[in-house]
């Protein structure tokens, strides 16, 4: 059986290293569209990629 505090452990490297990585394409992506002259927040894009992701989180509660 696994130990419940080393899988928290993992799971707390693994968001770490999720929110670095999705930091530094935010802040390119950002870049280009200064460079661009694009506004830099787009209201309709940040709620389409809320929507996907609050949709990659769930799991039928059948899988616990």
């Amino acid at each position: 059986m696994a130990d419940l505090s080393k899988l928290r452990e993992q799971i707390d490297q693994a968001d770490q290293d999720l929110v670095k990585a999705l930091v530094g394409l935010v802040m390119e992506v950002g870049r280009v569209k200064r460079e661009k002259g694009q506004a830099v927040f787009d209201p309709k894009r940040e709620e389409r990629v809320l929507d996907k992701v609050t949709n990659l989180a769930q799991w039928p509660e059948e899988d616990f």
